[in-house]
């Protein structure tokens, strides 16, 4: 059956769809015609194709509408030769809303990205490069079945492949709290992973143990001196906690003096 190119699914009669699986923001394959294409609406028996891929591979953006029984959920294979082609373009596909947008959108080291191939099977993280193989490497992710990985090194998949948006409040929102159940934090600027509740707000003051093991109070500015500190673990954020490695210290210290002069 052939696609009905350029004319408006409002003006279909509203029949049953037969209990179809199909719906808003879907990617379907058209038996009929072999296009491949992305659902911006379902009314009736009638899918509103915004997007679709041909026969041939090539991207046709004229609005199309299809018979609902013509259409089922398309393969992985389809969906990534689509994906392909939508990067090509410098489109981008919103599965919730059913439109296609323009993209011009670069990831830079250290910005918190979306991951998906058509909006489906949705990875966040924070983005680290392009390798030479192409693949998206990640410094952490949170994948759309709740595993969270964050070794500073999660290869993803190779970016033709996959449509790579700035990630939105909702999604930013669910990757700080799973990096939060794990007592991590993400620093964009730093391009680190930072403990929680191991370092102050930046202008307030913490205490360190300098050369001669005094306690020092200082202010975290974030310069290297503070980052350092807080890296070896020469960081306190209470003075209490500073005295008692102090105090640590010291006895240890003694006991090796002890062990000198006995023998």
């Amino acid at each position: 059956m052939e696609s009905y190119h350029k004319k408006k699914i409002g003006s279909i009669p509203k029949d049953s769809t037969g209990g179809s699986s199909i719906r808003k923001g879907m990617v379907v394959f058209n038996g009929g015609t072999s296009e491949t294409g992305l659902v911006g609406d379902v009314t009736g028996n009638c899918v509103s194709v915004p997007v679709r891929m041909t026969a041939g591979k090539e991207l046709v953006t004229d609005d199309a509408v299809m018979f609902l029984n013509d259409c089922r959920e398309a393969s992985a294979e389809q969906k990534i030769a689509l994906q392909r082609l939508l990067n090509e373009g410098h489109l981008a596909w919103d599965k919730r809303r059913g439109v296609c947008s323009e993209s011009l959108y670069a990831p830079k080291d250290g910005q918190l990205v979306k991951l998906s191939i058509l909006d489906e099977h949705v990875i966040l993280g924070a983005f680290k490069e392009i390798d030479a193989k192409g693949r998206v490497v990640l410094y952490c992710l949170l994948d759309e079945d709740g595993s969270l990985r964050y070794s500073l090194h999660e290869t993803v998949g190779y970016a033709v492949n996959l449509q790579i948006l700035p990630i939105g409040t909702s999604g930013r929102s669910r990757l700080s709290d799973a990096l939060r159940q794990k007592g991590l934090a993400w620093n964009g600027r730093l391009k680190e992973l930072e403990r929680l509740a191991t370092r102050v707000r930046r202008g307030d003051k913490y205490y360190y143990l300098n050369d001669i093991l005094e306690i020092r109070e200082c202010r975290d500015n974030n310069r290297p001196a503070d980052r350092k500190r807080l890296e070896c673990g020469n960081y306190f954020m209470e003075r209490r906690d500073a005295e008692l490695v102090r105090d640590c210290v010291r006895s240890v210290v003694r006991l090796n003096r002890d062990k000198d002069a006995r023998r």
